[in-house]
């Protein structure tokens, strides 16, 4: 008897059960679903590579549950886009239901396959959503791009066009004795962790009009100022005369990072080059001999750039710009080191010949935009260890920072804001009311007449300091 009473009490549960489920008989009337979108745009999508994911809610605005028949991509299995629905990725979707005035999320991703094209190209699709009395479509558009893939790549001589972005997993290698060449426009994308290594010679060559762009591959908006989403340039010991000009390195790590190079009297040079959103250093340099001239170095996580071990630089017309605020930054914007720990935990002094700025910018909101770590064989002659130099220059200091010595600060404005236009927009050239302006020395300007932008810096009453002029409508 006692299993007949537990199959009458099974049999009573499971009754009371349905009759609580709640029904979703109800279909909908004429005034349809509402959303919360009715496009929704992807930016730029490189083929064969997945987007970000975007969503949208629906809404069932009447006051009974319902049920709509269906929801599908109206390029159904052939369509580049795809759906989450409920958690289930999919195509399309059938009695999906939505409770009284409540609503429900979309998920939408799309995969783009190659066009064979040098052009960006549009892709479309339509989601439907069938219910009763109508059939309510939200539009999908997204912008696809051939891109040339490249993966542990070891390149020989070659040239880097500007015909097709390249997007480079893991790494690519310039290989000794190897020169590659890019050209104005080029755009490389890396892909996460990926970087570029120089073990031979790397000549970027970009324009004003056309700068190189070295960058993350994810193109969302949202994406544009983030740092950390690839890896580095490293310009390896022995590689050979590298140039960079007229490009713009962002997102990543690292922005270059030379290791003993330049050091037969020929420099690494970096001219017209915009290095920003870097979670590390924006230029980490250990022993090495670099010419640098109408560069920016901003937001970077760690110092804009770091001279370490010894080692031979000259900066003219630079801003330094650091207002990095994701994490918290310890390092000054500059920072200068000449010696290393070797393995029996002794110091190892190497001589810093020379660090010397002219007529840049040096600012951002730590309390000092500079900062030293260096070391001396003898007191008495420190220049022999560490020779540095900052002349004619605007720099952020604490207030106890002694810039007294006539041979290392020269006709220095200690902590007069440059008045860059808008830091928030990442802006760093010159307001109109700038204490930058005309102040430079033209001894120092003479050698780079044009600032980064391609305007003179010669012609009225003295060069601005830093990488811009500013040019005042008429």
């Amino acid at each position: 008897m006692k299993w007949i009473s537990r199959c009458i009490l099974l049999s009573i549960c499971t009754l009371a059960f349905l009759a609580c489920e709640r029904e979703f008989l109800y279909r909908g009337g004429q005034e349809g679903l509402s959303f919360s979108s009715d496009t929704i745009m992807f930016d730029t999508i490189f083929t064969s590579i997945g987007s970000t994911t975007k969503n949208f809610r629906v809404y069932n605005p009447y006051d009974e549950d319902m049920s709509i028949e269906s929801i599908e991509l109206a390029g159904g299995d052939n369509s580049d886009f795809r759906l989450n629905i409920n958690g289930s990725s999919d195509f399309t979707a059938e009695e999906v239901r939505v409770r009284a005035n409540d609503s429900l999320y979309i998920f939408v991703e799309v995969t783009i396959d190659p066009a064979g094209s040098n052009k960006p190209f549009v892709v479309t699709d339509s989601i439907y959503f069938r219910t009763k009395n109508r059939i309510q479509t939200v539009q999908l558009i997204a912008y696809g791009q051939d891109v040339i893939l490249m993966r542990k790549k070891w390149l020989k001589s070659q040239t880097l066009t500007n015909e097709k972005p390249y997007l480079i997993y893991d790494y690519i290698v310039v290989d000794s004795a190897q020169t590659v060449t890019i050209d104005p426009g080029a755009k490389l994308y890396f892909y996460k962790d990926a970087s570029m290594l120089v073990l031979g010679t790397l000549e970027v060559n970009g324009s004003a009009e056309e700068p190189v762009l070295f960058a993350g591959h994810r193109q969302e908006e949202w994406y544009n100022d983030k740092p950390g989403q690839w890896g580095y340039i490293h310009l390896l010991p022995g590689s050979g005369e590298s140039k960079f000009n007229h490009c713009l390195i962002k997102n990543g790590m690292m922005g270059i990072m030379a290791d003993s190079v330049g050091l037969n009297d020929t420099p690494i040079n970096i001219h017209n080059t915009k290095i920003e959103h870097i979670s590390t250093f924006g230029l980490l340099a250990q022993t090495s001999k670099l010419n640098v001239s109408n560069c920016v170095f901003g937001d970077c996580g760690n110092s804009s750039a770091a001279l370490t071990v010894g080692g031979d630089y000259e900066f003219t017309h630079c801003t330094f710009a650091n207002y990095f605020d994701w994490t918290y930054r310890n390092n000054p914007a500059v920072f200068l080191n000449n010696y290393y720990i070797d393995k029996n935990d002794k110091e190892q002094i190497v001589p810093l010949k020379q660090a010397n700025f002219y007529n840049c910018i040096i600012y951002g909101n730590n309390i000092s935009e500079i900062g030293f770590d260096l070391k001396y064989n003898n007191d008495e002659v420190p220049e022999a260890d560490a020779n540095y130099q900052f002349n004619n220059a605007i720099i952020k200091l604490s207030e106890d920072f002694d810039i007294s010595d006539p041979k290392k600060f020269i006709d220095i404005l200690k902590n007069e804001d440059p008045s860059f236009i808008d830091i928030n927009e990442f802006n760093y050239q010159l307001d109109t009311l700038s204490s930058a302006k005309d102040i430079g020395t033209f001894d120092f300007a003479e050698p780079v007449p044009l600032d980064i932008l391609g305007t003179n810096r010669l012609q009225d009453d003295g060069p601005d300091l830093g990488a811009y002029e500013r040019k005042e409508k008429k």
